[in-house]
């Protein structure tokens, strides 16, 4: 039944003042209550997929900004580790390129000398100035090594926050409930009928037993 004819002739009927009117506009009513729960059941469901489709853009504009920040990062720790091994070598050569000058100045000094470069004591200040180029270097590669491990807890720590973040940001969407809100709707709309039928029943036997108006 049209719910607009319905309610008009429910109306003209009324202002009639029989029974009869009084019967239609229960119909009418009854019919809306039926048609009320799945109205309302079918704007939950598409209120829940509508939210679900915008956690699911929120995330996904989330977990690429998330991203991005994860990767911004990571490139600037491998950017400074990169450099600090450049700095490291670069000392490292200093340190070599300084102790062949002093090699080659001790041995000039020691044939200005007239030093033989087999004797006892030529040879002991060549072995220290090896032994303090090998400490240097001994030096600089541990503190490399000591940065480099720094660097890749760094970067190891970064990866696990990221990961992190990945699961907070995408928790499960709740999807809609299809089925539990045509469900909900359908009892809805089977308790608003019966308490219409019930109406309609007790209406039509107040019908039938109200006397017809005399002419």
């Amino acid at each position: 039944m049209c719910l607009p004819l319905a309610f008009g002739a429910a109306g003209s009927a009324l202002l009639g003042g029989n029974v009869a009117a009084t019967s239609l506009l229960a119909k009418a009513v009854g019919t809306a209550s039926v048609l009320g729960p799945v109205a309302q059941g079918m704007l939950s469901f598409g209120a829940q997929a509508q939210q679900a489709r915008a956690q699911a853009e929120a995330q996904k504009r989330a977990s690429i900004a998330e991203n991005a920040r994860y990767m911004a990062q990571i490139s600037a720790t491998r950017q400074q580790q990169a450099a600090d091994a450049l700095r490291v070598a670069q000392e490292v050569q200093q340190a070599n390129r300084a102790s062949m000058e002093a090699m080659a100045r001790k041995q000039v000094a020691a044939g200005a000398a007239g030093i033989s470069t087999e004797s006892a004591s030529y040879l002991a200040e060549m072995r220290d100035l090896e032994r303090q180029v090998a400490e240097h270097s001994f030096a600089f590669e541990q503190r490399q090594a000591l940065a480099d491990q720094s660097y890749e807890l760094k970067a190891r720590d970064l990866g696990l926050q990221t990961q992190q973040n990945f699961i907070n940001i995408n928790r499960p969407i709740d999807q809609p409930d299809f089925l539990g809100t045509a469900l909900t709707s359908a009892l809805g709309s089977l308790e608003s009928y019966s308490k219409a039928k019930g109406r309609q029943l007790t209406i039509d036997a107040q019908a039938k037993g109200t006397p017809r108006p005399t002419g």
